[in-house]
């Protein structure tokens, strides 16, 4: 599972990259015929996809967090 995680936060990066790197605009001027048409039949998935998880990580942040409870990690007292 961490290896798919890290996958995917590296691929997300690239596109980030790439998207600061090329707007729409000049992508659709330079890409070729190719390029384009398989973009157009794959993004309607891809954004599919992309929706459903944002959707779910929408709802589980909409909601009221957790009560923090005590644990090993967490200092109480005076600080030195």
């Amino acid at each position: 599972m961490e290896a798919n995680a890290d996958r995917f936060l590296e691929l997300l990066h690239q596109f980030e990259d790439f998207t600061e790197a090329m707007s729409p605009e000049r992508a659709h001027a330079e890409f070729d015929e190719t390029t384009l048409q398989l973009f157009w039949m794959r993004w309607p998935r891809v954004s599919s996809w992309s929706g459903s998880l944002w959707r779910m990580l929408s709802e589980e942040m909409s909601g009221p967090s957790a009560p923090h409870t005590d644990s090993e990690f967490h200092e109480v007292g005076e600080g030195g």
